[in-house]
């Protein structure tokens, strides 16, 4: 499963934990979030509708809660069936935030507890397996947190950087030490600007090409480098001081695209 997938299921299970160890009164209210976050993950979407198909909500709901008219026993029991259960519970979810069924009359018929309230025993009877089937079959720990996936993220991040790198590294040969005597010659050409005693608007022209051609540099763009050197070619060429640095700079560039030329060949 791809990392952005993943994040999206491993969200739900901070949900879930963050539901599970919240105190609240609004249930229709609460689940509407859980829902939500639920929702965002394709993957769990598609899952629940493989778990949904050809299922009977009515039977299954039948069967899982009941109370007997004669001795008012209450039945409130969940299929085994790992599929079954994760759809009965889905279609109680979206029953309860649709007021298909009424929330407390649901819970204190078939939630009561002798230590539990009945929400606190919703919670457990449903919402918990329902996190750790989740976690089971999209294999990801239970007790996954916000800075877990933090981490994750960074390091994705990184190893991103470093495919990046590589990649660019087999294009691009030696590109560190080509910008590095770019970044070299621009600020060559800088110092030799301060010596020029009356300002023009076409030395602060070359000032802001040259400065930035060293973030184009910093940016790793060889594209952008190439446009502003052209543009300098054309602002520096009547600045004497720098006509060298500026040819020095072109020589650069050439030589390291003959470099490329040659290597693709071999």
């Amino acid at each position: 499963m791809e990392a952005r997938n993943i994040l999206d299921v491993q969200k739900f299970v901070l949900e879930c934990n963050d539901m599970l160890s919240g105190k609240f009164l609004d249930l229709n209210k609460r689940l509407d979030k859980f829902l939500a976050v639920l929702t965002a993950s394709e993957d769990i979407i598609d899952f629940l509708a493989d778990c949904l198909e050809d299922f009977d909500e009515d039977e299954e709901f039948a069967n899982a809660f009941s109370v007997d008219k004669k001795t008012g026993s209450v039945k409130a029991t969940m299929p085994s069936d790992d599929k079954r259960k994760l759809a009965l519970s889905t279609t109680i979810f979206n029953d309860i935030i649709n007021d298909k069924l009424n929330t407390n009359q649901f819970l204190e018929t078939y939630f009561q507890d002798r230590k539990l309230t009945p929400m606190q025993n919703f919670l457990e009877k449903i919402i918990r397996p329902y996190r750790d089937l989740i976690c089971k079959y999209f294999e990801i720990d239970t007790s996954i947190s916000a800075e877990d996936i933090r981490k994750q993220l960074e390091e994705e991040k990184l190893q991103k950087k470093e495919e990046e790198k590589l990649a660019e590294e087999n294009q691009f040969p030696h590109l560190d030490e080509l910008l590095a005597e770019i970044e070299k010659t621009c600020n060559q050409i800088l110092s030799m600007l301060k010596f020029q005693k009356k300002r023009t608007d076409v030395l602060d022209d070359i000032e802001f090409i040259t400065n930035s051609i060293i973030k184009a540099c910093e940016k790793r763009d060889l594209m952008v480098i190439n446009g502003l050197v052209i543009g300098l070619n054309y602002a520096g060429k009547k600045i004497k001081t720098i006509k060298t640095f500026v040819t020095d700079l072109n020589n650069i560039i050439y030589d390291y695209y003959e470099f490329l030329a040659s290597a693709v060949e071999e």
